[in-house]
């Protein structure tokens, strides 16, 4: 199936590592036009070398500095001469922690990393996007938002956040033509995980690679179709939400959980 993407202008943040590294490789292969920003420097190169096709462009930006996020989003936007699609994803669990052992130094950090900069790139990227003939937004959310349990409250409560900011802008932007949608994966394996299994390794005397199998073991056996999930897992709906073929979909918040939440409505 076309989804049509050649030629798109697409924003990601927090293209680095993992799903948002993921989704910039995914669009790339679909012929679009990736800008992508990430806060170490070497990912981006390499992420640079293994992107498929031309007009790409990569940049170090620290989102929790409004600064270094509006020098990106303008960069971004002059060299790919305008905007079709951002796909805010930038995001962290910053400290896994419960609620009584979290300070307000970590709410707020929390708040800097998972809901600002969308909050900051949704209002910039609105003018670019109404000058497209195909202009969407997708948030990049978590389960957590609407499944919390006892662990990262704070990451919780921000993934709420922006979960309902996507309702609120379809809302205001529909008149504009322009598509706002939440794509809300569940355990998905990425580099935070390495470090929480490198973490358990040195307290349990395992190996890091024991304590990786471990985990993904145990968290299978929370998923429905038992296994963890990959970054893989959450390109497609990702790519047909950007397409026109979701052309009638706005404010809708779609799971990738392996099962897990299980809501039928």
């Amino acid at each position: 199936m076309d989804l049509n993407l050649a030629g798109r202008k697409v924003l990601i943040t927090g293209v680095g590592d993992g799903i948002g590294r993921e989704l910039a490789l995914a669009f790339g292969k679909e012929g679009a036009r990736v800008a992508g920003c990430a806060r170490t420097t070497e990912r981006l190169q390499a992420l640079e070398k293994e992107i498929e096709g031309d007009g790409h462009l990569f940049q170090y930006a620290d989102l929790m500095q409004k600064d270094d996020l509006e020098r990106f989003f303008w960069f971004a936007v002059e060299q790919l001469d305008g905007l079709d699609v951002l796909v805010n994803n930038v995001g962290s669990i910053t400290k896994m922690a419960t609620f009584f052992e979290l300070t307000d130094d970590d709410w707020q950090e929390a708040f800097d990393i998972n809901l600002m900069p969308a909050v900051r790139l949704c209002r910039l990227a609105v003018a670019e996007l109404k000058k497209s003939k195909s202009p969407c937004i997708l948030n990049i959310s978590s389960i957590a938002g609407n499944h919390p349990t006892g662990i990262f409250p704070h990451y919780a409560a921000m993934k709420a956040g922006m979960s309902n900011l996507t309702v609120s802008l379809a809302h205001t932007l529909a008149p504009d033509g322009i598509r706002v949608n939440t794509v809300a994966p569940g355990p998905v394996w990425t580099r935070s995980w390495e470090f929480e299994a490198e973490a358990g390794a040195k307290s349990s005397g395992k190996s890091k690679e024991e304590k990786i199998e471990e985990i993904k073991q145990s968290t299978a056996q929370e998923v429905p179709l038992k296994r963890i999930g990959v970054p893989a897992d959450v390109t497609g709906l990702t790519l047909f939400l950007a397409s026109d073929l979701a052309s009638w979909i706005t404010g809708a918040h779609y799971t990738i959980d392996g099962g897990i939440v299980s809501n039928p409505f």
